[in-house]
This record gives structure tokens, C-alpha cells and sequence, in this order.
């Protein structure tokens, strides 16, 4: 028959987790279960239990005890410390009292080696603004005693700190000191310490440790160079131009930092500096030039577009680089000024007509550029020199789209020339023209559609518009005689309308009146005609 019945030890753990756990049990009974806890230790289950009913106890004198108890256990003769460290975690977070909270610290402080969820737990609290004077110098304490530490957990304190008081953030930075190496992840962390609205201790505490460092890694400069560019402080910029030169190779920002810092900087020793570092660099190879003319494109200082401009230009007639600086004007040709527009233009004026794809480009960049005396300068650059034929489509999108009436009388002049029987999509354009009152095409637009009246549908409702809506004599001739070219459709109640006006010529009414004659009327068209014609004076048009 199966013994059913538990040793005391065994049955112990049951015991902690319902007298323990129960804030109807007595002060003395609970006093006595962590007696008798304490002595049997050797059973696994009574550290789990007593783990277990500590966040639930709620009596401070419980508490406080099973506190002592747990805390001064050796951890050494656990196979896993994590349940014990989250039980003390779990209570810390739920504790209010704060000499509790204070001796919680020191206690996990002592294990933070064997926990890596431990130091993280103490960066989280060091960006706390609520702890008290005890828990601040806690955590200090435990932080500044930290070993060397993982890059996790130092990006973690840079992460948690960005914000936080000057002396938070110094912390966050002490600890990332102790990280063996910084790596990009690093470097990505530490800039926004580097910006001018914080500490100036923390910002050359980063920059001098940077320029001690040996070889470091391209990724560097992505801190460095806004320091150059913005920072006011001559000493901060004099620590990272110290900072950059440790970088080894050279990428193409970092030489076209060093040479917008040794041209625009404020002071003389930087800009002398800068100049030195200059004549350390190898002699740039084509693909840097490449790259640095793709910079165009990215860079969003003035000063340092136009730095890299001045360097390009003895360079543009390597295809490639001026292909790479047209692309970037092209891409976003609004945030030149004037200085760098005219400098860019005076560059690729050389290749224009002579490059099909700079020439495509410059057309490109024009319904980007907001002046209009950019847009007449670029004009001017191409006139005369594109082949329409090659780049019809691009000009007519900037004719359709051009406000200005002198840039648009400029690209009407070379459009007009060509024939819509060979190049259709003018004849929208032209159409669109003619039936503009306010355009001052109209008239040459009227002789080129009247010549192809028969050929395309857009053009007879367009003539029509005019001989409906038109009084201008010359205006109203040519549409006439679009019109009445053989193979338009003609519209009695159109050439009735060209009988009936007085105020254009009387050759254009007589031609109307002998086309109407020539077509088939029917009675009420006959009779409409005859009113029309009863109100002239005899002699006027002629019906026979």
C-alpha cells in the first residue's frame, strides 16, 4: 500500500505559499514558517515558494523580513539566479517605501555581475527624475563601479539619458566610456550629445576621446562634420577637426569637409589646420571626384556646395562628373542660390547641345527653378544649340507649364517652325493656343492649323471656337480658310454666324456664304439663311 504521507520539509513549501501568501495569517505563525524556511533550504521548492509570495506580501514587517532573508542568501548554490533576481526586481518596481527601495538596490548592486538584465535595470533607473537622494546615489555608485560593459548596455544609457539633466547625460557618457570599443551603433548614439544645446563639458569629452582614438572608422565623420559646420564654439570645432584626421581611409565628405572648413572657418588656426591636413591627402582619383560630385545631390550646406563646385570644375570634362553634377542640379534645382546656380551653369554651359544628356538634364531642371531669370538662363544656355527633333517633349512640357509670357514667347519661337504633320503632339498645343483669347500666339497658331485642317480631329472645333467667338479680321481669315479646305467637315450654323458678322471682312462673309451654298439645307437652314441675308444691304455678298 502507497505511503501517502508527506515528510514536514515536503509539505513546507505548500505552507509558505498559503500562510505567507495570506494577509489573514499571523504576524508570529509567518515569523515561525520563515524559521522554519530558513532551515530547509536544501529542498529546492522553499526558495521557489518564498520567491513566489514575496511581491504578494503586503505587511511591511513580513516583507522587510523575507527581504533580509532573501537578500542574504548565497547565490552561488543556485543552478539560476534569474527567478531570485526577478522577484527582487518585481518588488523594487512595486515598493514605495523608500529606504525598502534604497536597500534593494545595494543588494542587486552586489550581484550586477551575474545578471546582464541588472545593469540594464540600473541605466533604465539612472534616467529617472523620481528617485530619491538614497536610490540617485545608489545607482550612481553601481554604475560607476561597472566593469567593462556591452555595447548594448551602453547604448541603452545614451538612449534613456538623450534628453535627461547635464548630469544624467555625463553618466550616460561615463558608461559608454567603459564600452571596449564604439562602433557605428555608437557613434549613431553619441551624436545627439554632440549638438550645441548641451553641456560644452560633454560635448569635449566625447570629441577628445575621439580625437585619441587610433583608426578610426568612416562612420565617425557622420559626428564630427555637423560639429564643424554648426558648432560655435572654436574649441569644439578645433577637437573634431583633431577627431577627423584620426579617420583612416579618407571617404569623399570628409575631403570636402576639409576643404570647406580650411576656406569658410571663422578662425585662422582651424582654417590653417584644415589647410595642412590638406596637403597629407593622396591625390584624389576619379571615383572620389565621382563621389564627391554626387554629394551635390545630399548636402544641404550652402558653403560647402559651393566649396565642392569650386573643386569640380577643372574635373567637368570627365563625363561621368559632370554627368553627376547636372543630375544633382537637375534632381533638385531649387536650393542653389545664386551664387552656386550661376557657378553650376557657368560649368555645364560647355556641354550644352554638345552632351544630349546634359542638355536633357538642364531641360529637366528648369520647371524646378522658382527664378524666373534661372529658368531665362538655362533657356538661353539651350537655344539654338538642342535638336528639337531629339527633344520636342521636354520643351513642350515646359511651354505648357511656363507662366512667364517673355519665356514662353522664347519657346514658341522654337516650336512654331516645325510641322504638326510630322510632330502631332503640337497640334494640341497650338489648338490649346488658338482658343485662348488672352494668348498672343493665336494668330500664328491660326496659319499653322489652318495648313492641316484635314488632318487631325482637334483642329476644325478649334477654327470653329474662332469663326463662333472672334471679331479680329486677320484672326478670323485664316481660320476661314482652314475651315473651308476640302475634306473639314463644315457646320451650317458656323459659316451662318462668319455671313452674319459685320465686323470681319467681307471677302471672309462671301466665302462662308458660298460654301453654305454648296451644301444641302434643308428647309429650316434655308429659311434661317434667308433672314440672315435680308438684313444687308443690297450688293453686299453675292448668292449667285
Amino acid at each position: 500500500m502507497e505511503n501517502t504521507t508527506q515528510r514536514p520539509e515536503h509539505a513546507l513549501p505548500g505552507l509558505i505559499r498559503k500562510v505567507l501568501g495570506s494577509p489573514h495569517s499571523e504576524q508570529v505563525i509567518k515569523a515561525q514558517i520563515i524559521q522554519m524556511a530558513s532551515q530547509n533550504l536544501h529542498v529546492p521548492e522553499v526558495t521557489t515558494a518564498l520567491l513566489e509570495v514575496l511581491p504578494l506580501t503586503k505587511d511591511k514587517e513580513t516583507r522587510d523580513q523575507l527581504l533580509r532573508f532573501l537578500s542574504a542568501l548565497n547565490t552561488s548554490r543556485f543552478a539560476d539566479t534569474g527567478a531570485l533576481f526577478q522577484a527582487l526586481l518585481d518588488v523594487y518596481r512595486q515598493e514605495k517605501d523608500r529606504d525598502t527601495r534604497t536597500t534593494l538596490l545595494y543588494r542587486l548592486q552586489e550581484s550586477i555581475h551575474q545578471d546582464p538584465r541588472l545593469a540594464v535595470f540600473f541605466v533604465e533607473l539612472s534616467g529617472q527624475e523620481t528617485l530619491s537622494e538614497q536610490e540617485r546615489i545608489a545607482v550612481q555608485d553601481t554604475l560607476s563601479s561597472l566593469p567593462a560593459i556591452t555595447e548594448d548596455i551602453a547604448l541603452a544609457a545614451l538612449l534613456k539619458n538623450v534628453n535627461a539633466p547635464t548630469i544624467l547625460q555625463l553618466q550616460a557618457v561615463e558608461i559608454a566610456e567603459k564600452c571596449p570599443s564604439w562602433s557605428d551603433r555608437m557613434v549613431a548614439g553619441l551624436q545627439p550629445y554632440l549638438d550645441v544645446k548641451n553641456d560644452r563639458g560633454i560635448r569635449f569629452r566625447i570629441l577628445q576621446k575621439l580625437a585619441a582614438a587610433r583608426l578610426l572608422g568612416p562612420a565617425y565623420a557622420d559626428v564630427l562634420i555637423p560639429v564643424l559646420r554648426t558648432d560655435n564654439d572654436t574649441d569644439a570645432r578645433h577637437e573634431a577637426l583633431a577627431a577627423l584626421s584620426r579617420i583612416k581611409p579618407w571617404n569623399e565628405a570628409i575631403l570636402l569637409q576639409l576643404l570647406w572648413t580650411a576656406s569658410h572657418d571663422g578662425d585662422a588656426g582651424i582654417r590653417s589646420q584644415a589647410l595642412q591636413l590638406q596637403g597629407e591627402q593622396p591625390e584624389r582619383t576619379n571615383e572620389q571626384l565621382i563621389s564627391m560630385a554626387a554629394l551635390l545631390a545630399s548636402d544641404r550646406s550652402e558653403g560647402v556646395r559651393l566649396t565642392l563646385l569650386q573643386q569640380l570644375k577643372p574635373v567637368m570634362r570627365i563625363a561621368d562628373i559632370r554627368n553627376k553634377v547636372a543630375a544633382a542640379f537637375a534632381g533638385n534645382p531649387g536650393v542653389f542660390n545664386d551664387e552656386e546656380f550661376h557657378q553650376l551653369t557657368d560649368m555645364l554651359a560647355p556641354y550644352a547641345g554638345r552632351d544630349e544628356n546634359i542638355s536633357q538634364l538642364l531641360l529637366q531642371s528648369i520647371k524646378g527653378l522658382p527664378v524666373t531669370s534661372q529658368r531665362q538662363k538655362v533657356l538661353q544656355l539651350l537655344i539654338g544649340k538642342i535638336s528639337l527633333e531629339k527633344m520636342l517633349d521636354p520643351v513642350v512640357q515646359l511651354f505648357t507649364q511656363e507662366h512667364n509670357e517673355a519665356l514662353r514667347e522664347v519657346l514658341f519661337n522654337q516650336i512654331k517652325a516645325l510641322s504638326v504633320s510630322r510632330h502631332p503632339q503640337l497640334v494640341d498645343v497650338f489648338c490649346d493656343e488658338l482658343t485662348e483669347p488672352g494668348s498672343p500666339f493665336r494668330v500664328t497658331c491660326a496659319g499653322i492649323l489652318a495648313n492641316a485642317a484635314e488632318l487631325y480631329p482637334r483642329i476644325p472645333p478649334a477654327l470653329e471656337d474662332v469663326l463662333l467667338y472672334d471679331n479680329e479680321r486677320e484672326l478670323v481669315r485664316l481660320c476661314l480658310d482652314g475651315y473651308l479646305r476640302p475634306g473639314v467637315e463644315k457646320k451650317f450654323d458656323v459659316l451662318v454666324h462668319v455671313v452674319k458678322n459685320e465686323l470681319i471682312d467681307t471677302a471672309s462673309r462671301q466665302k462662308a456664304l458660298d460654301a453654305i451654298l454648296k451644301l444641302s439645307l434643308d428647309e429650316h437652314q434655308q429659311e434661317t439663311l434667308t433672314n440672315a441675308l435680308s438684313g444687308l444691304k443690297p450688293g453686299t455678298l453675292k448668292t449667285s
